[in-house]
């Protein structure tokens, strides 16, 4: 399968989209350590951080269809499935999260500051789609994780990273900083590990699909003269 050069853009922009989620995660834990969400939200470059989050995240859901697709043989089923769940948890951990971050969090932050201080109660919507997003989360990451396991996809790593990242998101989120952003950065970093280790597997995939583009391509212009 060569692919078009539609999938070769299309596994760019989640690779490029990958590392700047990922850059997000990093600048929002080191503006959110040891601050009160409810101070944190009127930083500087909090709405900033925040709306590069919603473009990486924009970006990785942009071109997953056609990653994808260019690993569909070896996907089946499982494969199918487990993509479409992950998207479906993405458009709530990675773009609602960050537009909500960068449009609502400093609104709230100004004008009810009490809605978003560490103390403040979690809003049961929020818990329901917390849970129904992760519960997304790891059952497509074991879907998916079925054909790079089992061998008919490469790499088998990414078949073991994406169900640690679903359940990274429990551990940080019940384990290491229940109570929100922890005060060292050490841990902050430690707690938002989840979408990383997500975005390392997808980032690969989209890089190698792009890759592949690249060198088809490359060798259609050798062939040609």
């Amino acid at each position: 399968m060569t692919g078009t050069p539609l999938s070769g853009i299309c596994g760019l922009l989640v690779f490029v989209g990958a590392v700047a989620f990922v850059l997000h995660v990093v600048l929002r834990s080191v503006l959110s350590a040891g601050v009160d969400p409810a101070v944190s939200a009127q930083a500087g470059l909090w709405v900033p951080v925040n709306a590069l989050g919603a473009l990486g995240a924009a970006l990785v859901l942009l071109g997953l269809p056609a990653v994808y697709a260019r690993m569909a043989p070896q996907g089946g089923l499982f494969g199918v499935a487990g993509f479409a769940l992950i998207a479906v948890a993405w458009m709530f951990f990675g773009l609602f999260l960050s537009l909500y971050g960068a449009l609502v969090a400093p609104w709230l932050a100004e004008q009810a500051p009490r809605l978003v201080t560490a103390s403040a109660p979690t809003p049961l919507g929020f818990v329901v789609a917390f849970t129904l997003g992760l519960l997304a989360w790891l059952l497509g990451a074991v879907l998916l994780a079925v054909p790079f396991v089992r061998g008919p996809a490469r790499a088998r790593w990414v078949g073991y990273v994406l169900p640690a990242s679903a359940l990274w998101v429990l551990v940080g989120s019940f384990i290491i900083s229940p109570g929100g952003p922890a005060s060292n950065l050490a841990v902050n970093l430690l707690s938002n590990l989840g979408p990383v280790l997500l975005l390392i597997g997808l980032g690969y995939l989209g890089f190698r699909t792009w890759a592949e583009r690249a060198a088809t391509k490359h060798v259609g212009w050798g062939a040609g003269g």
